[in-house]
């Protein structure tokens, strides 16, 4: 059942990805709505780690507390510990009408998400084995 769970939230961690990576132009998606994107790539990704490691993921938009999770049953997050800043983008940043902009190299988060997402997806069984 975990395994299924972390599958299925892979899946739809790759196609917000997808969608991100198709928001680098800042004159046509806000900040805000390719934040939102990036983050939802994020934490699905991260719930699907904990799933696979046996963990309950919390219903929450929280990177900080979703990775501190993952820290206390022993991974090392010290490298996606800055994906934790995309928190903002799914609890304040979309519902502002006029956010400050923090101007973020798009193209270099979404690389970051990416190698998040291709990290966990090498954590999953071959498709022949599901």
């Amino acid at each position: 059942m975990a395994e299924d769970d972390a599958l299925g939230l892979m899946s739809i961690a790759r196609r917000d990805l997808l969608a991100a990576r198709g928001m680098t132009d800042a004159t046509v998606f806000h900040e805000a709505v390719w934040g939102f994107q990036v983050q939802q790539t994020i934490e699905k990704a991260l719930k699907a780690w904990l799933y696979l490691i046996g963990v309950q993921p919390p219903f929450t938009h929280d990177l900080v507390a979703l990775l501190k999770l993952l820290e206390e049953a022993g991974i090392e997050i010290a490298r996606y510990r800055d994906l934790a800043r995309f928190t903002d983008f799914a609890v304040q940043v979309r519902y502002d009408d006029q956010p400050d902009l923090q101007n973020l190299d798009r193209s270099d988060w979404n690389g970051r998400a990416e190698a998040l997402v291709t990290v966990l997806e090498a954590m999953l069984p071959p498709p022949a084995l599901r």
